[in-house]
């Protein structure tokens, strides 16, 4: 039998000992553990990110992955610990949405019990590790939780239309600094391949291929690996030299109209 596998999400950030305390919790209690970090690098305080990059990420792990994410802004407060069991995957972290993109009306959710001993500022270490190298150990989770009623789905923002224009905006930056907005390939078929997409004061003319197509330092449009729209800077950051971040608006437009 494989040695289980577990999966990282965090906003814990390389630079201070929260990844690592994670690690060690994991390996302490199921020491055959093998662990694979997706990023500790999502946007602080974003279960919107989070379940982004996790909708991306965890389709292709093995069946019986446990996936533990950890980016958690109510830690402390009244959100529930979860373990959401579905029929491919076991995931572990805070009921506040990020794991909104594997609810299907089908998983089985558990509130995670505790001692009460727990640090109020890092669940992470003493309530979701401890769960995860349970069930990697082979525990069910009616052992480790109580059965409770559905988690918390996020609301995810969907592009709207005005007219001949697709109106969407950004949901993520990569560690490039390509702006990734929530505009799905399909969102945009019905303009047909002659477009123009607006963001901040740059417009850009058609849809790259790939990152390598157009002029060093300047911007281009294309569909990434996730299948959603990106601006992007070939060999530069969209990002910094755009301006603009998170949330900002992207306007898709047919290229007569743009």
């Amino acid at each position: 039998m494989p040695a289980p596998l577990i999966t990282l999400t965090t906003d814990f950030g390389e630079t201070s000992y929260y990844v690592g305390a994670l690690r060690g919790v994991l390996y302490r209690m199921c020491p055959d553990a093998r662990l694979v970090d997706v990023t500790h690098q999502i946007a602080s305080f974003s279960p919107l990110e989070a379940s982004f990059v996790l909708s991306q990420a965890c389709p292709e792990f093995p069946s019986g992955t446990i996936h533990l994410a950890v980016v958690d802004p109510g830690v402390g407060g009244l959100r529930r610990p979860l373990i959401i069991k579905t029929e491919r995957y076991a995931f572990v972290g805070p009921d506040n949405g990020i794991f909104t993109p594997f609810l299907d009306g089908t998983e089985r959710v558990y509130r995670i019990r505790t001692e009460g001993e727990e640090s109020p500022t890092f669940h992470g270490r003493d309530v979701f590790a401890p769960a995860a190298a349970r069930l990697a150990r082979g525990e069910p989770p009616e052992a480790i939780g109580e059965p409770t009623s559905g988690a918390v789905r996020l609301h995810l923002p969907r592009p709207r239309r005005e007219g001949q224009t697709l109106i969407g905006q950004v949901l993520m930056l990569d560690r490039f600094g390509n702006l990734i907005t929530n505009v799905h390939r399909r969102d945009i078929e019905f303009l047909g391949p002659s477009l123009h997409v607006h963001m901040g004061t740059v417009r850009v003319r058609g849809l790259a291929g790939s990152y390598h197509e157009g002029v060093v330092g300047e911007p281009l449009a294309l569909i990434g690996s996730s299948g959603h729209l990106e601006l992007a800077v070939v060999q530069g950051n969209a990002s910094a030299q755009l301006g603009v971040g998170r949330e900002a608006r992207v306007r898709v437009s047919p290229l007569a109209d743009a």
